[in-house]
């Protein structure tokens, strides 16, 4: 049975659009994924440039290369004993890129013309870039400050204040922005699409048979 109301038939669209975009996004992740660590390389070095000396991208991850030293890895048996060398820690560079895939699957859905899609898939993705970048920043700044030895934090100057603002910019990139940032910049693009869906939901609403 076909869906009757507009948003009804949207929302089947782009369920069925979802599923081959995560597969094309993950895919040509490594791609994806260039500008992202290019521009978190930029971020995290130019702004923490006593803790961050780069990001160098691995695939779907990032090695985040710090100026902290730390003892050789013990599984590498061709460091003598004692050896030391630069901090490197990996990050799943994906968890914070997710929401490409999902800004896709809702351009498509919408009864535009492929020009107007392309076109709208390029200016959403230039729009949805900083999230990855923030997601990646803050994931490796939050490893320094909570998970390596303490002494490190203290070398990077964190407060307390800063621990706590650090905690909530983690949590925001992490769990809120990768999923809702792609839903705005929809909206944003597709403000005549919304005209013609909410009229009709509205429409629905004041029409609905008053309970006694």
């Amino acid at each position: 049975m076909t869906p009757r109301r507009p948003i009804d038939r949207f929302l089947l669209r782009t369920l069925l659009w979802l599923g081959p975009m995560f597969v094309l996004w993950y895919v040509l992740a490594p791609l994806i994924l260039m500008p992202i660590a290019g521009w978190s390389h930029f971020v995290l070095s130019h702004a923490f440039p006593q803790a961050i000396a780069g990001v160098e991208q691995q695939g779907t991850a990032v090695d985040i290369v710090t100026r902290f030293i730390a003892p050789a890895n013990p599984a590498d048996s061709s460091a003598p004993p004692g050896a030391q060398g630069q901090l490197v820690f990996t990050i799943n560079a994906l968890k914070y890129a997710y929401g490409l895939p999902m800004l896709l699957a809702l351009i498509l859905a919408a009864p535009t013309g492929w020009g107007e899609k392309l076109y709208r898939a390029v200016i959403g993705g230039l729009l949805l870039l900083p999230v990855p970048v923030w997601g990646i920043s803050c994931d490796a700044l939050k490893t320094l400050v909570f998970d390596m030895n303490p002494v490190i934090a203290t070398q990077m100057g964190v407060t307390p204040l800063m621990r706590e603002l650090l905690a909530l910019a983690y949590q925001l990139g992490y769990l809120i922005l990768p999923a809702v940032t792609p839903i705005l910049i929809w909206a944003g693009l597709h403000r005549d699409f919304l005209g013609e869906l909410l009229p009709h939901t509205r429409l629905a609403t004041l029409t609905a048979p008053k309970s006694d």
